[in-house]
C-alpha cells in the first residue's frame, strides 16, 4: 500500500505541473496578433522579399517593394512594371 501512495502522490505533482503550464500556451494563442515575418515572392521572376505583416492585409506589400495583385499573389517594382501593373 506503501508503494500506491507515493504512486498517487507523484501523479498529483504532474497534474499540478500539468496546470500550472495551460498558462504560457493561452498567452502564445493571444500573442498571434503580434508583427510576423512573411515571405513574399515574385509571381514572374521569383524574387523573395521578407516583409514584416502587422496585420490581416496586404498594404504592407507596397513598402517592401512588391505589387499584390492576388490573394497571395506579387510581383517586384520591376515586373510590375513590365507587365502594366505600375
Amino acid at each position: 500500500s506503501s508503494d500506491s501512495s507515493s504512486y498517487s502522490s507523484s501523479s498529483s505533482s504532474s497534474s499540478s505541473y500539468s496546470s500550472s503550464y495551460t498558462e504560457p500556451k493561452r498567452y502564445s494563442m493571444d500573442s498571434q496578433v503580434q508583427p510576423r515575418v512573411e515571405i513574399l515572392r515574385c509571381s514572374r521572376c521569383a524574387k523573395c522579399v521578407e516583409t514584416i505583416v502587422t496585420s490581416r492585409g496586404g498594404e504592407d506589400a507596397s513598402s517592401s517593394g512588391m505589387v499584390k495583385f492576388g490573394h497571395n499573389l506579387y510581383y517586384c517594382d520591376r515586373c510590375a512594371r513590365m507587365v502594366g501593373y505600375k
